[in-house]
């Protein structure tokens, strides 16, 4: 079966050694704190943010209490579906935690993509499943009740971070922002999920107990 190439770090595992080499000699490693400001809506597409670690919010606007569009985790292009379609991003990035950045070189990663067809079919199928992405987050939070949302949210950390058993790396009035719903409704749900036994939770830590359940709400929530 083909490989679908659903992550940014995916597509760059295609570069041979030299076109890796010839990338990262002309790139830049940033790092940005929690809360700070990594690209504001407007700003000229020079450059690839390649996100190492971390997440990021992706906004309307770079006030940080906007609802977000989308989360972006370890191994995504940040704003990809803007940098070969217009001029200037479209939408704002902010650091959710502390995050370590790839600045590529736009000119250099465009050279690649037009000597390596392996690499531009991956990004091909990349950018389709990023808009894909841009949809279904949408989608999912525009039609869910508050338990619905944060289920989603929850099933979303739990896949992205690739276990049962995760630390929150946002405060619950964060978590309240991204879903577009109070703190209080936040603070009913979790207890609400403990009670059912759909999870476990200490502090931040959280553990997804009924995996299968807590999607089943956040698809018909």
């Amino acid at each position: 079966m083909e490989q679908i190439h659903d992550s940014g770090k995916r597509c760059l595992s295609i570069l041979s050694s030299e076109e890796s080499e010839e990338l990262y000699s002309k790139s830049n490693s940033l790092n940005f704190e929690a809360g700070e400001l990594i690209i504001k809506k407007g700003t000229p597409v020079n450059n690839i943010y390649f996100l190492k670690s971390g997440i990021v919010e992706l906004s309307l606007n770079e006030a940080p209490h906007h609802q977000i569009l989308n989360l972006l985790f370890d191994g995504e292009f940040i704003g990809i579906n803007c940098v070969f379609s217009t001029a200037q991003y479209r939408f704002s990035a902010r650091a959710l935690t502390n995050c370590s950045i790839e600045l590529l070189d736009k000119e250099t990663f465009t050279k690649l993509l037009k000597a390596n067809s392996t690499l531009s079919m991956a990004f091909i199928q990349y950018i389709s499943w990023v808009n894909e992405g841009f949809l279904n987050w949408q989608m999912k939070l525009k039609e869910k009740n508050s338990a619905g949302a944060l289920a989603f949210l929850l099933s979303e950390f739990q896949h992205n971070l690739d276990s049962n058993t995760f630390e929150i790396p946002v405060t619950r009035k964060e978590m309240a922002r991204i879903i577009g719903f109070s703190k209080e409704s936040v603070l009913k749900n979790l207890a609400d999920f403990r009670k059912e036994g759909l999870i476990d939770s200490n502090g931040k830590s959280i553990t997804i107990i009924d995996a299968l359940r807590l999607e089943e709400i956040a698809k018909y929530g």
